[in-house]
C-alpha cells in the first residue's frame, strides 16, 4: 500500500474517532432533577407553598423503562428519539408561561399545565396498567400532596 493512501486512511480514522467522541459526549443528566425553574424561584408576591418537585430521572429511565420520547417531544408534540447523553432543552424553553392566564387556564404553554399534564397522565396510565381501573390509586402518584410537599420550616 502506498504511503499517501495509508496517511489518508489514518487521518480519516482519527477524524471519525473525534467525531464519534464528540457525538457521544452530549449532556450529563443528574439522577434526580429538581424542577426549580428560575422564573418560579424569583417569585416575590408570596413565598412558595411547596418544595420544588424532585424528579427521579434515572429511576424513570432505568427501573420504570420510560422512554425519552414519553416526556421529551418536539413542537408538534411528537416524541423525540433520544439516547443517553443527547442534549435536550428544559421544559421551560418552550413552556415558558409561568403564571396561568385566567382567560385561558389550560394553556399548554404554561409550564405548570405542561408538567401536570405530562406527569399525571403518565402516572394514571401506569396505575391502570397495574390494575386500578381509574388510574388514581397505585404506586405512581397522582394526587397533589404526593409530589408537592410543604417547605421545611
Amino acid at each position: 500500500m502506498n504511503k499517501k493512501l495509508l496517511t489518508w486512511l489514518l487521518a480519516a480514522s482519527i477524524a471519525v474517532i473525534f467525531v464519534a467522541t464528540g457525538l457521544n459526549a452530549g449532556t450529563k443528566v443528574a439522577d434526580t432533577i429538581k424542577m426549580d425553574t428560575n422564573a418560579y424561584t424569583k417569585r416575590t408576591k408570596t413565598p412558595p407553598k411547596f418544595e420544588f418537585v424532585s424528579f427521579t430521572h434515572k429511576k424513570h429511565a432505568e427501573e420504570y423503562k420510560v422512554s425519552c420520547g414519553e416526556c421529551h417531544h418536539d413542537k408538534d408534540n411528537k416524541p423525540l428519539t433520544l439516547k443517553a447523553g443527547d442534549a435536550v432543552q428544559k421544559c421551560s424553553e418552550c413552556h415558558n408561561v409561568m403564571e396561568k392566564d385566567k382567560a385561558n387556564p389550560k394553556d399548554i404553554k404554561a409550564l405548570e399545565n405542561a408538567m401536570h399534564g405530562n406527569c399525571i397522565e403518565c402516572h394514571k396510565k401506569a396505575n391502570i396498567k397495574a390494575g386500578d381501573p381509574k388510574g388514581l390509586k397505585g404506586n405512581a402518584p397522582v394526587s397533589c400532596n404526593n409530589c408537592h410537599i410543604p417547605p421545611k420550616s
